[in-house]
């Protein structure tokens, strides 16, 4: 048994490596936005913690997000500044401290299968939750549907698995998780209501009191740091509910049909789809919990009208993991593991390697813009999301090492799919041109220009550098002070 037990941590350990790796190469290799929101509801807030400079959208201007997340990142920035001029040095730090947190379904998945399987199984379900490209993808993310996720998941697998009955500190610590997850995110009440209930149900009341208190812990101290932050607890709950759902912000960002999130999930997995489909059905009889979240926290959110596929992550790592334990059970019970070790050594890593494949192609059509398209898993998007707006990401770090600089002209370009001061890490002034003549009036302000046109010059400007088609251009001539201009008050005059 000591044996065992030793043998399963190496696994999980190397298991673990492994999808480090995956994740850390993506991260470095694949810059990209899927969403502003990445950006400037966090990184962007946590330089402004951290240095004091940067932009501020409306939804902070409004005070309607917490600033847990954004503080933490902050706070990374501020600490590791020091290891490389410009930005790089931060953002690699950032970079490899989400990838970490990342590999939470990876464990989780790998324990729930050892508990209920056994140690092949372990392996195949973890190894599987390691090489799934939607959690390479957005393992370097600074969503806080992400970060919500991962403190759901690690609730649930204390809550729903492991010793029965649970000690008083593994139920606190369940109750931390759950609450940690409603100040992060309480459009996941509903599925955490469902994990308790589960817990309870028979009628297990003395587990109760540990629960509440450790539910309450961070849920108060979010509250306060609401009130700390902005004016009232928990405003950045209510005023967003009262904002976006009564005044009707949310939808004017686009509202999308109640099924949109399966057609998502179609159009992502393609015929992959149904063979996970079909796993995660097998392993719903013992682990009908996974199932039952999974399909509450997709159910939940497709009652409001604006939805974007972040939204969902959350139910993400239930399914795979769920899979992953289905394509377990299934080798299990066809006996393919009770055979020599060479022949369970065959069945694993044949396993794997057939999903590792089917990942890697599903990774290369990953495109939640383009029109739904029920094709095969080998056919390809005009772009995927791992290379859209990479460009202005590696041209605003390029420029934050730039000592030259002393004003930024950012042409023909959207602010919301830039890298913002986060990235461009210095306190100079930038200017988003709308038009020609806007360019030719605001010039003298800035000495670098973006544009996404790779031409050798621009009126002044010479091109020095491009990034995947987006080119930094210079001119000699230093920037003259604009005293009437602010890069928050041009945010606040267009509302955004």
């Amino acid at each position: 048994m000591i044996c065992q037990l030793n043998s399963s941590r190496v696994w999980l350990l190397l298991i673990l490596i492994f999808a480090l790796f995956l994740r850390l190469n993506a991260a470095f290799s694949y810059p990209n936005i899927l969403w502003p929101d990445e950006i400037f509801q966090t990184l962007e807030q946590g330089h402004r913690l951290a240095f004091g400079n940067g932009m501020i959208p409306w939804d902070f201007r409004d005070g309607i997000r917490s600033w847990l997340f954004p503080g933490i990142l902050g706070g990374i920035m501020k600490l590791t500044a020091g290891f490389s001029e410009g930005a790089s040095g931060y953002l690699a730090s950032i970079k490899i401290f989400l990838s970490l947190l990342s590999l939470i379904p990876v464990w989780i998945g790998f324990s729930i299968a050892y508990e209920s399987i056994g140690l092949a199984g372990a392996i195949l379900a973890g190894g599987i939750c390691a090489i799934w490209f939607e959690f390479i993808y957005f393992a370097p993310k600074a969503f806080t549907e992400v970060m919500a996720a991962y403190s759901l998941l690690v609730g649930v697998y204390l809550g729903c698995y492991g010793k029965n009955p649970p000690s008083r500190q593994r139920l606190y610590w369940t109750g931390f998780f759950y609450g940690l997850t409603t100040y992060l995110r309480f459009h996941l009440l509903p599925a955490i209501a469902i994990a308790l209930i589960y817990q309870v149900r028979q009628k297990n009341f003395p587990q109760l009191l540990p629960l509440a208190l450790g539910f309450i812990g961070p849920v108060l101290l979010g509250g306060a740091l609401d009130a700390f932050t902005w004016s009232t607890p928990f405003q950045s709950i209510w005023k967003l509910i009262w904002i976006n759902i009564f005044e009707g912000k949310f939808n004017s960002f686009g509202v999308s049909p109640w099924q949109q999130y399966f057609t998502w999930l179609a159009l992502n997995w393609s015929w992959w789809l149904f063979p996970i489909l079909v796993f995660c059905a097998i392993a719903a009889r013992r682990h009908w919990i996974l199932a039952l979240l999974a399909l509450v926290i997709i159910l939940s959110h497709s009652f409001l009208g604006h939805k974007e596929y972040r939204y969902m992550f959350p139910a993400l790592p239930l399914i795979i993991i769920l899979a992953g334990l289905g394509i377990a059970t299934l080798v299990s019970r066809l006996s393919l593991m009770r055979g020599s070790l060479a022949g369970k050594t065959i069945v694993i890593f044949s396993s794997l390697l057939l999903w590792a494949f089917l990942s890697w192609l599903l990774a290369g059509r990953f495109n939640t813009d383009q029109t739904f398209n029920f094709g095969p898993p080998w056919q390809k998007p005009g772009y995927t999301h791992w290379q859209t707006h990479g460009g202005q990401l590696q041209a605003y770090q390029y420029l934050s090492s730039e000592k030259k600089l002393c004003g930024l002209g950012v042409k023909g370009l959207a602010w919301q799919y830039t890298g913002g001061y986060a990235y461009l890490h210095q306190d100079v002034p930038i200017y988003f041109l709308k038009d020609n003549q806007n360019f030719e009036e605001l010039q003298p302000y800035f000495n670098y220009l973006l544009f996404n046109q790779d031409t050798a010059a621009v009126g002044d400007y010479q091109r020095e550098k491009c990034f995947n088609g987006t080119c930094v251009y210079r001119r000699s001539n230093s920037c003259q002070v604009n005293p009437n201009y602010h890069i928050n008050q041009y945010l606040k005059e267009a509302g955004e």
